[in-house]
């Protein structure tokens, strides 16, 4: 790189000691911007996306900042243009790249400037001001841009994640049965032709902190994830491998072709509320819900059940509700009154006792399949219905 330093004598007077060095450095912005733009192409290789062009005239900004800083004697309290920042995001240039940029550019101003005022005999105290400036000015335009550079990143992730989120919306709900839909399905890495469940869960903190938690589950067992927030809940796709128990809470519906998402996600969505009204944890299916599905579909069928099998032991009240939970235990248990027992922690006779006194109360004799059939899902509606209960006076609270 050439010395471009003004070899004149100082003929300027004390109460505008760095004129003639800002003078200098605009005179020779032209050149001194070239020689900076090869040394950032040669020492940040990202910066070869940015057109030549356009990096000497941010460089040239950077001259006349830095030209006007120490004609003043002190920096501006903001950077003329930082749209260049923007840019510089946009084209995919990472922050710590762009100071490394700067910080390059300003090395050589603050040299080019010494060298003019070594040939200008200016004093070594003045130019050691004038170095100041010249690094006050570097911090400023180094924040400055930071700022702006974080702000377009910013924008441009919130742009792309309602780009994303409108996508997944639009796949859920009319499945992927246009060229456009089908075309922008495949960036995101979905294939036609292939098979795909669905998913949704319900936000338990933060909508974006529920989706990045389902995400990272399916990322660690693989199921190749494309998700977004969907009218408050974490939804989207999961490809077809195997499907863990144990993870968020999770409706998953049935694997099908792209175009058929939307009838998929209806029932992933049946089986997170279905989840929800049992209190289930970890990943639910329709398959592994069984007939909660429809204990919850069919109230009427449960509130008659109900009625005839548990009526007599509800009428019992504390009594009867101890009853009911021991009968729900031994059913849970094959009605093997050990293991029933032991769940319950009481003794075996004491169990056998309570289940005697459902079967005085209730008519109930527990031996035909049909019965045992019954007493489960009256089992399971008193249960939701319980829950509801329990839940009505928080809901109220909330309103």
């Amino acid at each position: 790189m050439g010395n471009v330093a003004d070899t004149g004598e100082s003929g300027e007077s004390g109460a505008r000691p760095f004129g003639p060095v800002a003078d200098n450095l605009r005179a020779h912005a032209g050149r001194l911007a070239a020689d900076i733009a090869e040394t950032i192409l040669g020492t940040v290789p990202n910066y070869a996306k940015v057109e030549v062009g356009s990096l000497r005239r941010s460089l040239v900004q950077h001259i006349g900042t830095a030209a006007a800083s120490l004609i003043a004697g002190q920096v501006p309290e903001h950077v003329p243009d930082v749209s260049v920042a923007a840019e510089r995001a946009r084209s995919g240039i990472p922050i710590e790249q762009v100071l490394l940029a700067i910080r390059l550019s300003f090395q050589r101003l603050r040299e080019f400037v010494v060298e003019t005022a070594v040939a200008r005999r200016i004093p070594p105290e003045q130019q050691l001001e004038a170095v100041r400036i010249l690094w006050e000015v570097n911090d400023l335009v180094s924040r400055e841009y930071a700022v702006a550079h974080r702000d377009e990143d910013l924008d441009m992730a919130r742009t792309a994640e309602t780009q994303r989120s409108e996508f997944v919306r639009r796949l859920l709900q009319e499945g992927a049965r246009g060229p456009e839909l089908m075309l922008h399905a495949g960036s995101f890495g979905l294939v036609a032709g292939r098979r795909y469940r669905t998913f949704r869960a319900r936000a338990a903190g933060t909508e974006g902190a529920t989706l990045a938690a389902v995400l990272r589950w399916a990322e660690q067992h693989h199921l190749e994830p494309v998700g977004a927030v969907v009218d408050g809940d974490a939804a989207g796709t999961l490809t077809d491998g195997p499907l863990p128990h144990d993870g968020p809470v999770l409706g998953v519906g049935p694997a099908v072709e792209l175009p058929d998402l939307p009838g998929s996600f209806r029932l992933a969505t049946q089986a997170l509320e279905v989840a929800g009204q049992f209190d289930r944890s970890g990943v639910q299916t329709l398959e592994r819900l069984s007939l909660h599905v429809a204990v919850a579909a069919e109230s009427h069928v449960g509130d008659m059940l109900v009625a005839k099998i548990l009526g007599p032991l509800q009428a019992q009240g504390d009594f009867g509700a101890e009853l009911i939970a021991s009968l729900d235990a031994y059913l849970s248990a094959d009605m093997n009154t050990a293991w029933a027992a032991g769940r319950l922690t009481v003794h075996p006779n004491t169990l056998r006792y309570r289940i005697n006194q459902v079967k005085q109360l209730s008519g109930l004799s527990l031996r035909s399949a049909q019965e045992i059939s019954e007493v489960w899902w009256a089992l399971r509606r008193y249960e939701w219905l319980s829950r509801a209960t329990a839940a009505a006076p928080a809901r109220g609270d909330r309103d």
